[in-house]
């Protein structure tokens, strides 16, 4: 989460938290965090959501920055720093079609699966809010135009190792 010391201007910018942000994160107390169902209501989204994980974190930051989307629009968006995995929640029965034929480094999270999901403000280390849904519920991220920026990103990110 942004902080004033470290007020982020692009998505990229969170893929280095500073160590206060770091170390707040990892001392977060027991309730930063829970093991929710995807699919099922809750309060933080306001309804029933699914999510695509973007394995590794800077490939999520990366495609967030190429679809130039706001930081502060709602969208809810967390990292998951121990597993380096950006989890960009998306509307009910889109992920699976989404990530179908679509890039590797994305997977779907549908129902019948389990996600450690950020509570509070910030949430832990584990899960902590880079973006959290406005009041009125979530604006979802759409799941296929995010997978597409996943691909983008990869092809930005060969053509500046091919010019180095």
């Amino acid at each position: 989460m942004a902080t004033p010391e470290n007020n982020p201007r692009r998505w990229a910018d969170f893929l280095n938290p500073d160590e206060e942000t770091l170390d707040r994160l990892r001392h977060a107390d027991r309730g930063a965090t829970s093991l929710v169902a995807v699919g099922t209501p809750w309060d933080t989204v306001g309804g029933r959501w699914e999510a695509l994980a973007i394995a590794s974190l800077e490939r999520g930051l990366a495609a967030l920055d190429v679809l130039d989307l706001p930081l502060d629009a709602g969208h809810p968006v967390f990292a998951d720093h121990a597993r380096s995995e950006l989890i960009v929640l998306v509307p009910e029965g889109t992920a699976a079609r989404a990530v179908d034929g679509g890039p590797q480094a994305v997977r779907a999270l549908t129902a019948g699966t389990w996600l450690v999901v950020p509570h509070g403000p910030t949430g832990g280390y584990v899960a902590a809010w880079l973006s959290r849904s406005t009041r009125g519920g979530a604006r979802y991220v759409d799941p296929v135009r995010l997978c597409e920026a996943v691909l983008a990103a990869e092809a930005l990110r060969g053509d500046h190792a091919r010019a180095c």
